[in-house]
């Protein structure tokens, strides 16, 4: 019996490593021959992003025209630094920094698996839960592991602040090299903006903060250091988000009043969607049941296995980002709660590790799940490419076949149009047709007049849902109309010059 386990064990291993690479591989794919395949405004934005580091020496332009955050750690910034390896083209070199933020952010997750007590089973079986718990290109995809993602260096650095406090739990003591490694951290993540304070910074001071109450419940002795060094790191990362606040997030103000009503509207439904897959609902329900009796037993066993406290952080993260999103008025999104993906991961391994009557059934299932979700995952991020065939295709081509290397468009269609060409054409977003000022968002003031030159022929690429608002423009401006192409969806004016303009 004995031996039977161990040959059970070693299958189960082999059978969670190879459906892990299996779906790596088909991120990677989709990241380095398909990443056009899903292409929407807001992932074009960060690519251009990576254009804009590379031309500016790895720093973010003063000209550039933020959202909610600062990319440092991130794929912007590191596919800055893979251009010379990508043909400096963004396209590639997006591909390749979001499949090895992928991998760091695995790396990272393996770390902290080992410093919780985890086994190499349970280790699997968060990584290959975290990598499947989603839907093609879906935004907990687009967040970790494609085209984008946008908050893969906030987990990174979550799971190595946590991997750290785990050890420091186990130790009893906090390294000098924990403070090197952290410190630095906690003030690069609260450059970037607020996002790493609400996912852990916080929610691990009010972890710390409970451990330390019941140490003086119980009348235990505690190292203060600990609880000096969470603090430090917390109140860094919170300040230097304050310091460095900007655009939107320094608009956001408190929703006390209008709290009920915003949590059912908005808050509730996002959390809910964020596993809301249309595919083995009943499966993902099961793991979610699965994943709260797993918190149970491993908090029972966190007297015991210290380390696995440090799980606990990504569960208070979430309640953190649902009292934010309820009593804030800042805009709520899916996006937000990706936190759940990792505590239903690790919830499910931690039943895995402390409960070995079910786990064989409980790993059966992941793989089962795992196996359907990358046939899933191929079908609607691979197979289905039909990117070639846009619309925004055809326009840029035929921008480029005519000689016109620069225009504007609404948000929605501009940078999608630079980053399917390429970046062989140039068409950047106004705030309107009527008025032509540059849109101050995802964007570089230096791409409009004063700031470049107005005398070349630029392309206009209307909408048909935005010609009467074209229409405005054309009566105001009586601008030269040297050239003309109707599209499906969309009709291309030329003009002589660029009237388009930056207002400061």
């Amino acid at each position: 019996m004995k031996n039977m386990n161990k040959i059970l064990y070693s299958a189960l291993v082999i059978a969670m490593l190879a459906a892990i690479v299996w779906v790596i591989f088909v991120y990677a794919d989709a990241n380095m021959k398909h990443y056009n395949a899903h292409m929407e405004a807001d992932i074009a934005s960060e690519t251009i992003l990576a254009d804009e580091l590379f031309n500016n020496h790895h720093v973010q332009p003063d000209t550039w025209n933020m959202s909610t955050a600062r990319r440092i750690i991130a794929a912007p910034m590191l596919a800055s630094f893979l251009y010379p390896v990508t043909g400096y083209n963004m396209v590639p070199a997006m591909g390749l920094a979001c499949t090895l933020m992928m991998l760091m952010m695995i790396a990272s997750m393996l770390f902290f698996g080992r410093q919780i007590g985890f086994g190499l089973l349970e280790n699997l079986v968060a990584v290959l839960l975290v990598l499947v718990l989603s839907s093609p290109a879906d935004e907990t995809q687009r967040m970790l592991f494609l085209y984008a993602s946008y908050y893969v260096g906030h987990f990174i650095s979550m799971f190595v602040v946590l991997g750290l406090y785990a050890g420091a739990l186990k130790a009893n003591k906090v390294t000098i090299l924990t403070f090197i490694i952290t410190i630095p951290l906690a003030i690069v993540n609260g450059i970037q903006g607020t996002h790493a304070s609400m996912f852990f910074y916080l929610p691990l001071l009010g972890v710390e903060i409970i451990r330390r109450l019941i140490s003086v419940i119980k009348k235990q002795k505690a190292n203060n250091v600990i609880t000096v060094w969470v603090f430090i790191i917390a109140v860094i990362s919170y300040v230097f988000s304050k310091i460095f606040e900007f655009g939107v997030t320094s608009g956001v103000s408190r929703n006390i009043r209008h709290a009920p009503e915003k949590f059912i509207g908005e808050v509730l439904p996002s959390f809910i969607s964020v596993l809301g897959y249309n595919r083995w609902e009943i499966v993902v329900i099961l793991l979610v049941i699965t994943a709260v009796a797993g918190f149970v037993i491993a908090f029972k066993k966190s007297v015991s296995d210290k380390g696995m406290l440090a799980v606990f952080p990504m569960i208070l993260g979430i309640v953190v980002v649902l009292l934010s999103g309820t009593f804030t008025t800042v805009e709520l999104a899916p996006r937000y709660f990706v936190l759940l993906v990792f505590v239903v991961a690790y919830g499910v391994a931690a039943m895995v590790k402390y409960a070995p009557n079910p786990a064989i059934a409980v790993s059966v299932v992941v793989l089962a799940y795992a196996a359907n979700s990358a046939v899933a995952f191929y079908d609607g991020l691979i197979r289905s490419d039909s990117s070639a065939d846009s619309e925004y295709v055809q326009i840029t081509d035929w921008m480029k076949e005519s000689g016109y290397e620069y225009g504007y468009s609404t948000f929605d269609h501009s940078n999608p149009m630079t980053v399917m060409s390429y970046g062989e054409v140039k068409v950047r977003p106004v705030e309107s047709f009527s008025t032509m000022h540059g849109l101050k968002w995802l964007s570089d003031s230096r791409w409009y007049p004063p700031y470049k030159d107005s005398g070349s022929a630029t392309c206009y690429v209307v909408s048909h849902a935005r010609t009467e608002e074209f229409g405005e423009f054309l009566a105001a401006e009586k601008p030269v109309i040297i050239d003309e192409k109707e599209f499906s969806n969309f009709t291309v004016y030329v003009t002589d010059r660029d009237y388009s303009v930056w207002v400061d």
